[in-house]
């Protein structure tokens, strides 16, 4: 099922994870400079809902995602809809104003939001909200007793949404598709009905899936700065306490959400080993097989690595290639399993400035 881009991109402005190194010339001191070589994202939903709209002018589909288990005392509420041409920029709408305000196209609404169905099986929604313009929004679709199943379970596609500004992987645990939909816009229905797609170019009309990990590496730039106890980014609203641990350090983080804690893990000379990014009851690690460093004159060296979700099974892995640069080092990802996702190359760059370490992250997608 092809999940628009991060939308996902969400929970991004809330909820930051970062990888950070503590090095400067490829040993751990306490007069070392911090670096932070990867920032990504990541966040759990119960619930994802999607529907296509194939009449409608302007957007191609519309989905719903919620946070609302019994045991999570946080609840969310959001809808986007995704354009149909050019880059599909897309149009968000959340019931907490703290993310809604603080990210560009993201909008906050009381949304009227009803679920039912037993647990373990699919479910319906309906939502209603007052989109832009003051243009009424009310979308249902029904997979209630669906029994969900892992087909389109796994990673999505990324499918070249939002590949100049996010590489983002979108992962499911199952899912139920459903022809039951009612999509009314401004007064008007566009929902998705037998005879709509003639040409049959969407493999299902509407669809639910259960339980939702998201982790997105969005491209930017930032600047860190730090010392030997503590790492952060004012401007960002994160910061890192240095621990000590056998044979090296963890960089742990605290941040905006529900049990939502980043801990890095970093060797005695200061390189990248392993990170993983808790959010409730749900986990994503990236575990190098060699660890590498950030910073420094380091010869070039390289590692595979892996991408973990719940259960801890690989759900993607790759390579990363760091190596120096005239003011500072170069971190080349690539994701090539699974093989979609190697058509998604980026690189940090990591560079001293302003008394602090700044980092850049780019897409190399269309680089020679």
């Amino acid at each position: 099922m092809r999940v628009q881009i991060l939308s996902r991109l969400i929970v991004g402005a809330a909820l930051v994870l970062a990888c950070m190194a503590y090095t400067n010339t490829g040993r751990s001191t306490a007069s070392s400079t911090p670096a932070v070589p990867l920032i990504s994202y990541h966040h759990a939903f119960d619930h994802h809902w999607y529907v296509w709209l194939p009449r409608h002018p302007t957007y191609e589909a519309v989905e719903v995602m919620t946070i609302d288990a019994p045991y999570n005392p946080y609840r969310l509420v959001w809808v986007f809809f995704t354009e149909r041409e050019g880059e599909k920029r897309q149009h968000h709408f959340m019931d907490d104003p703290r993310i809604a305000e603080g990210a560009d196209h993201f909008h906050y609404r009381k949304i009227d939001y009803r679920r039912t169905g037993e647990s373990g099986a699919g479910q319906s929604v309906h939502v209603s909200l007052t989109g832009l313009d003051g243009v009424p929004f009310e979308v249902e679709i029904d997979a209630e007793g669906v029994p969900l199943t892992q087909d389109g379970a796994g990673l999505t596609n990324q499918s070249g949404h939002g590949a100049e500004r996010v590489v983002m992987l979108f992962h499911r645990k199952r899912s139920a598709r459903t022809e039951h939909n009612r999509v009314v816009i401004g007064g008007t229905d566009f929902s998705f009905r037998a005879g709509d797609d003639p040409e049959g170019e969407h493999r299902f009309m509407a669809a639910y899936s259960a339980g939702i990990q998201i982790v997105v590496f969005p491209f930017g730039q930032w600047t860190f700065r730090g010392d030997e106890t503590r790492l952060g980014s004012e401007a960002a609203g994160f910061s890192f306490t240095v621990e000590g641990r056998e044979n090296g350090v963890a960089l742990v983080s605290d941040l905006l959400g529900y049990d939502n804690r980043t801990t890095i893990e970093l060797d005695a000379d200061g390189a990248l080993e392993r990170y993983r990014h808790d959010v409730g009851s749900n986990r994503m690690v990236i575990s190098l097989e060699e660890p590498l460093p950030f910073t420094g004159p380091a010869p070039q060296s390289a590692s595979r690595f892996s991408v973990l979700m719940d259960p801890e099974e690989p759900v993607a892995s790759g390579r990363v290639v760091s190596e120096p640069t005239e003011s500072g080092r170069r971190l080349s990802w690539t994701i090539d399993t699974p093989s979609w996702a190697a058509g998604y190359p980026f690189e940090s760059l990591v560079e001293e400035r302003d008394g602090g370490m700044t980092l850049t992250i780019r897409s190399t997608r269309h680089s020679n």
